[in-house]
This record gives structure tokens, sequence and C-alpha cells, in this order.
């Protein structure tokens, strides 16, 4: 199973998807089309290319994820 979900922020005016690592999506039933709010954190993985030179990954994750819920929605938008 994926320990990722693919987002698309609300804010964004250029309407990106980013993947998100969380662990046991699935457990959280998270789905398709749902809002949820996310306590996101960067962090940067350090490789080494081909000529052994260091490239960073930014990657997004999240420990916290919580279902957005019609009450809350309203309160918000």
């Amino acid at each position: 199973m994926d320990d990722f979900i693919i987002v698309k922020f609300r804010a964004d005016k250029n309407s990106q998807h980013f993947q998100v690592f969380l662990e046991n999506p699935y457990g959280k039933r998270i789905r398709k089309f749902e809002e949820w709010l996310l306590d996101i954190k960067f962090r940067s993985v350090v490789m080494k290319d081909l000529e052994g030179n260091k490239t960073y990954d930014t990657q997004l994750f999240s420990e916290i994820a919580v279902g957005v819920s019609e009450m809350m929605k309203k309160s918000y938008k």
C-alpha cells in the first residue's frame, strides 16, 4: 500500500498537485475529493546524482490528518 496521498491546495492559483507522505492514509479513510486539514512539514532528502554531485529533494509530510466536517466548512468558507 502507498504511504502518500496526492493533494491540491485550495489557495494555489496554479492548481498544482503535490505528493504528501502520510502514514496509513487508507486506514484514516482518506478518499478522493474530500477535504482534510493536514499539518504539513517539509524535509529535504540529500542524494547524489550520477556524477556524484549532491542533489536535494524536498518532500512534504504530515503526521496529523483531520477530516473536515460540514460544520467546519461553514466556519471557514
